[in-house]
C-alpha cells in the first residue's frame, strides 16, 4: 500500500510502477488549484490501482467511475476515542434550539456565520475559539484547558484529543443544552461525503443534525443505520450541485424549526428513543465492524 497525505499531495508528474493500493488520508481536494491530484497520478499510471479512502465515504465527483474503497478508519479511531472516555450524557436540560462549532475559516463556515445574522436566527450555543471576529458580532469564545494556541481564525488544541474536548468543554456548554446541531464538515467543493468527530459529536450531544455545506452528508451517516431525522429535517439540500446553494437551504428549509425552540424542545423530546438509538449504534463500534468487514473482503 502508498500512503498519500490528501491535503498536503500535488502531482508531479511521478508514475506508479507496478500495481498497487494507495490509501489517500484525509480530504483531498485542492481547492487553490480546483482539482484531485490523485486523479493526475492514476491517469498518469499504466496499470489499475485501487483508492482507498480513510476519511470519504461517498464521491459522486470525477473519480466516481475509479476503483474507490471507502474505508472509515478515521470515524473508527474517533468512534473508539470517545466510547472509550465513558462519557455520562444529559440531555434533559434543552434550553436553545440549535449549536454550532466553528474551529478552521473554511467557506461554508464563515458563511454560516453571515447566515445566522442573515436570517436573524437566536437561542442558539457556539464555539468560535477565533481572536476576532470580523464578519458580524456574533462574539468569539474561550472554550479550553489553557495550553491551546488561539489564532486569529482557529485554534491549535495540541495533544488534547477530541473526546477530552467535547466532555470537559463542549458537552454541558455547546451540545447539550441544544436541541439541532448546525455541522460544518470539511468537503464544500467538491462531491464528495466527509464525516469527522463534528458529527460523532452532534450524536453524542443527543441532538438533530443539519449539515452546512456538507455533500449528501445524510446518506453518508444513513448508509451505516443512523437516522438522519429525514422526517422531522428537510435535508434535500444535501445533493444541490452549487456548494453555496447547499449552505443557504440547509437553512432556508429548515428555517422555521430553528426560529422555534418551544417546538425543537417537543420535537427532540418526542424522539429521545431515535436519539438513544443513534448513540448505542456509535457505542457498538460500528464503523469499527464496517473496516472489519471490508478487511475480509
Amino acid at each position: 500500500m502508498i500512503e498519500i497525505h490528501g491535503p498536503t499531495y500535488k502531482f508531479k508528474g511521478e508514475v506508479l510502477k507496478k500495481t498497487d493500493t494507495l490509501v489517500v488520508l484525509d480530504h483531498h481536494y485542492d481547492e487553490e488549484d480546483k482539482c484531485f491530484h490523485i486523479k493526475q497520478l492514476l491517469d498518469n499510471s499504466p496499470y489499475d490501482h485501487k483508492v482507498r479512502f480513510d476519511h470519504v465515504l461517498l464521491h459522486d465527483d470525477i473519480l466516481k467511475n475509479y476503483n474507490l474503497e471507502f474505508y472509515p478508519s478515521f470515524l473508527a479511531r474517533e468512534e473508539e476515542e470517545f466510547n472509550q472516555h465513558q462519557i455520562v450524557v444529559d440531555w434533559s436540560n434543552r434550553t436553545h434550539t440549535f449549536n454550532f462549532m466553528l474551529n478552521k475559516p473554511r467557506i461554508h463556515r464563515m458563511l454560516l456565520l453571515g447566515l445566522i445574522e442573515d436570517y436573524n436566527l437566536k437561542k442558539y450555543t457556539h464555539s468560535l475559539p477565533w481572536k476576532h471576529n470580523n464578519i458580524n458580532s456574533i462574539p468569539v469564545t474561550d472554550y479550553k484547558f489553557g495550553t491551546e494556541v488561539t489564532m486569529d481564525k482557529g485554534i491549535r488544541n495540541g495533544s488534547f484529543k477530541n473526546a477530552k474536548t467535547y466532555d470537559q468543554l463542549l458537552k454541558t456548554t455547546v451540545f447539550e443544552p441544544s436541541c439541532i446541531s448546525l455541522i460544518t464538515e470539511p468537503a464544500f467543493f467538491e462531491r464528495e461525503s466527509i464525516l469527522t468527530e463534528k458529527t460523532i459529536m452532534c450524536i453524542y450531544g443527543g441532538t438533530l443534525p443539519i449539515w452546512i455545506g456538507g455533500w449528501r452528508c445524510a446518506d453518508a451517516l444513513g448508509q451505516f443505520g443512523f437516522d438522519t431525522f429525514d422526517d422531522i429535517i428537510d435535508h434535500s439540500y444535501q445533493s444541490l450541485d452549487d456548494p453555496y446553494d447547499r449552505c443557504h437551504k440547509a437553512i432556508e428549509l429548515n428555517l422555521k424549526l430553528l426560529k422555534d425552540f418551544d417546538k425543537c424542545r417537543t420535537i427532540v423530546e418526542d424522539n429521545y428513543s431515535r436519539l438513544q438509538y443513534n448513540l448505542k449504534l456509535l457505542q457498538s463500534d460500528i464503523f469499527k465492524r464496517a473496516c472489519e468487514k471490508l478487511d475480509v473482503q
